[in-house]
């Protein structure tokens, strides 16, 4: 996922409007007839900052839209935007919305969101809480990754803890359908490298995908599951406050790179079914 703004027209938006606190949002009409929608967008000529409350509909030459959808890109790199209200028709949220908006504190999301696009929160340093209401049902590849989490409020059915334990302060989200399939940076860990502290992966999971931890840097321990089977290409990359790993018996391979770079490591136990242990997977 490239994180800059290519092939943007000169303008990006059909029209704007202030809100009541003054404060102007963009739109891009997606829908000109009944039910008339549109999504909020961003203005190559200035960026947003400050505290943004997104409406539920809006007016324009005597019509009224719907507000369904926050752009992709819409808020990147605002780095002074500091906190955002999300109105309760809007149902997505698009890929990389608020990403690299270092100063964002605070986001309430409506409660008629259903998906999180990919990267969108990304790099959002200063976010340190964050609830996901009971209508999501799909957050997309490290939409919080990077992020300042400390808490997450979760409020999905369509997501679950990965343990009863919590991974530091930001606990990891594995969605419902995947409990017994891959355990990914890209799908299934949208924290991505804010784990810390102890770590346990539950015995639903049967593999460790690509990068799922890489450099999580804040990471003591791993308690691996005895259900998984492979430990992907560089899982647990860079994760520099690991002392120690027990892979179980059921894992029969180990990626590339898998723990390289993890300098803290005084002691690794590796299971007696272990067939494949990939190029530089302890290089330290």
């Amino acid at each position: 996922m490239a994180f800059a703004l290519v092939g943007l027209s000169a303008k990006a938006y059909d029209f704007s409007a202030v809100n009541d606190d003054g404060k102007t949002i963009y739109y891009k009409i997606t829908s000109a007839t009944a039910p008339r929608t549109v999504a909020v967008t961003y203005d190559v000529n200035g960026t947003y900052s400050g505290s943004v409350v997104i409406p539920s509909s809006v007016a324009n030459n005597g019509n009224t839209y719907s507000v369904t959808s926050m752009g992709n890109w819409t808020f990147q790199y605002c780095a002074r935007l500091t906190s955002v209200t999300i109105g309760n028709s809007v149902m997505s949220i698009g890929e990389l919305c608020f990403s690299s908006c270092s100063g964002l504190t605070s986001v309430t999301i409506g409660n008629s969101v259903t998906s999180i696009g990919e990267d969108a929160f990304r790099y959002c340093h200063g976010l340190t809480s964050v609830t996901i209401p009971n209508s999501v049902t799909s957050i997309g590849n490290a939409a919080f990754g990077c992020c300042g989490l400390q808490n997450i409020i979760n409020n999905s059915p369509n997501f679950k803890f990965a343990s009863a334990a919590s991974v530091g302060t930001a606990q990891v989200l594995l969605p419902v359908s995947h409990t017994s399939d891959d355990f990914n940076y890209a799908a299934d860990n949208p924290v991505g490298c804010l784990a810390t502290g102890q770590l346990t992966i539950p015995n639903s999971v049967m593999a460790i995908g690509e990068s799922a931890f890489r450099q999580c840097s804040g990471l003591t321990s791993v308690t691996i599951g005895n259900s998984v089977a492979s430990i992907g290409r560089s899982a647990f990359f860079q994760c520099s406050g690991l002392t120690s790993v027990n892979i179980p018996n059921s894992v029969t391979s180990i990626g590339d790179w898998a723990f390289s770079d993890c300098s803290g490591f005084t002691s690794v136990t590796i299971g007696n079914s272990v067939t494949s242990i990939g190029e530089h997977a302890f290089y330290f």
